[in-house]
């Protein structure tokens, strides 16, 4: 029987060619129903990775922060010892300690948000935490706006009327997707709260600060005596003028990783876990870099130290 299969059908008879395209049809819809589902089902190791993600840049702005200051301060004390006498305007910090505390406490919130969504991805958990979402909403606008880094309460704001309309929300993927506007919104106020250059938010405020150090060494400059007392004036303004870039570079570097994160969520609101992770890889390498930075700075000023009479 050459030509036929067991059904007895020709493989030429057009209802055979029928049959075999309406196979490969179904099949193709298949692994693309499969895909589709693959990508739109949400993965708990990516929101675990996500919340990694805003501790490391938590612990990156709190770093980041200390280090101004601390920089700030060696130089304020160079400063002092070329004074007759000592000043308390000539020492201050242009990050206050309770600045500081805004940004971690904003990060805070995020943490709790991203713990939310863990839940809500937990089986033996979900069924008592489906109001976790909109009471963490209650609670973000129990804020004061002054509690948090300038300009960034109104993103939390927004943030926190979404949750609390989620208070029967099951599911962690629609739940993602209806917060990541507002989530959007909170990393744009903090991204901007930080400043796009030297001219805005706390990149603006720390140039300041450089600014007048590097002032009082020109002032100082001017009245040194002979040419070996101004090279040495010279040599602390080169020095000081790369502590300053170095301090603005990790403030601009801080940022990156904020919008990194954006970037991982609208991600996993997407479904697409997989690429969510690979931005928050870029979050730990930001953070990597910014370490061996400082470190490098801290070298170069142990020399710089080291080699003071």
């Amino acid at each position: 029987m050459t030509g036929t299969r067991m059904t007895g059908m020709p493989d030429h008879h057009p209802l055979r060619r029928t049959a075999v395209a309406f196979a490969r049809h179904l099949s193709l819809a298949a692994v693309l129903l499969l895909t589709v589902g693959c990508m739109t089902v949400p993965d708990r190791d990516g929101i675990t990775s996500f919340r990694q993600g805003a501790a490391t840049a938590n612990q990156q702005s709190q770093s980041t922060f200390a280090d101004i200051n601390t920089f700030l301060r060696q130089q304020q004390i160079d400063r002092a010892s070329q004074l007759p006498t000592l000043n308390e305007s000539e020492f201050f910090s242009p990050l206050a300690s309770e600045d500081v505390a805004k940004w971690n406490r904003a990060f805070g919130l995020i943490d709790a948000y991203a713990a939310s969504l863990e839940t809500l991805l937990d089986p033996a958990r979900s069924s008592d935490t489906e109001t976790a979402l909109a009471e963490l909403g209650e609670k973000i606008g129990t804020i004061e706006g002054g509690r948090l880094p300038a300009g960034v309460a109104g993103g939390f704001a927004q943030l926190g009327g979404l949750l609390v309309q989620m208070r029967a929300e099951k599911e962690a993927l629609a739940a993602i997707r209806k917060a990541d506007p507002a989530i959007q919104s909170v990393f744009d106020t903090m991204m901007t709260a930080i400043g796009e250059d030297r001219d805005n938010g706390v990149r603006a405020m720390v140039a300041t600060s450089w600014g007048d150090v590097l002032g009082a060494i020109q002032v100082e400059f001017l009245t040194a005596g002979g040419t070996a007392a101004k090279r040495d004036v010279a040599t602390r303004y080169v020095g000081t003028l790369d502590q300053r870039d170095a301090q603005d570079a990790s403030l601009a570097s801080l940022r990156r990783s904020i919008g990194l994160l954006a970037a991982a969520h609208r991600e996993l609101a997407a479904g697409d876990p997989p690429s969510a992770r690979r931005m928050l890889d870029e979050v730990q390498a930001e953070y990597a870099a910014y370490r061996q930075r400082v470190d490098a700075l801290r070298q170069q000023d142990g020399q710089s130290q080291g080699s003071k009479p």
